[in-house]
């Protein structure tokens, strides 16, 4: 069950320069449901991907609509937080859709900071909204900047 009916939220990959495509396993949080409530969803520990510090990474989202009418102003908010203070804030705008999909987009791409500071763990909140500021859907990953590309 999405945070919304009218959007469904398919997939996410994280797409790095010279790198293979790694599907990110980032739970829905689930805005309407209660956490410990019989059927509700259980918080999943995410798996950060590790990326190579200065390296150049894409998001690519592909989701559905699930509306009989259009989804009109689309746009896709971005934040990574390092140790509890916001690092990266970026809202993208995606545009209108139509009933049905799935439709794929990939966002532009990320420069990863570089140097032993910015080598950490980052939470990242991936939210949907529509032109009248309805939160459809979010998604959480992490992220950990390492001094090279993991083995």
């Amino acid at each position: 069950m999405n945070a919304h009916r009218d959007f469904e939220l398919l997939a996410v990959t994280i797409q790095g320069e010279g790198r293979p495509d790694v599907p990110v396993s980032a739970p829905l949080e689930r805005r309407h449901d209660t956490p410990g409530a019989p059927g509700a969803p259980q918080p999943a520990e995410t798996v950060p991907v590790s990326l190579k510090e200065g390296a150049e990474f894409r998001l690519r989202l592909e989701f559905r609509v699930q509306s009989r009418d259009d989804l009109e102003g689309l746009k896709f908010i971005d934040e990574h937080t390092r140790q509890g203070v916001v690092v990266v804030h970026t809202e993208t705008h995606l545009g209108d859709y139509r009933h049905g999909g799935p439709y794929e987009i990939v966002l532009p791409p990320v420069h990863l900071p570089t140097g032993h500071l910015a080598r950490d763990h980052y939470e990242c909140t991936g939210t949907f909204v529509d032109a009248d500021g309805r939160e459809l859907d979010r998604m959480t990953y992490r992220l950990e900047i390492t001094k090279d590309w993991p083995q």
